[in-house]
């Protein structure tokens, strides 16, 4: 079971943090204890917090300007 979901998640195609990519996962892990029926755990991990942080300038005009993210490009939808 965890390598059909592994191979599941990574057939959709989100990348790393979602920008795009053939692996979204490093692996899936499945542990199966004994519990209480109100208590069920789940972590789910989604990377460094480092990775998530971004720094973004706005002018007066509110032109801005992504300098933590090289290539970056904004497409205004109509």
């Amino acid at each position: 079971m965890e390598k059909l979901l592994e191979d599941g998640i990574n057939a959709i195609g989100l990348g790393p943090q979602g920008m795009g990519g053939n692996y979204s996962v490093m692996g899936v892990n499945i542990e199966n204890t004994a519990r209480h029926p109100s208590a069920i755990g789940v972590a789910v991990n989604v990377g460094c917090w480092s990775h998530r942080r971004g720094h973004i300038i706005f002018d007066k005009d509110l032109n801005f300007t992504v300098d933590t993210h090289t290539g970056f490009e904004y497409k205004e939808e109509n």
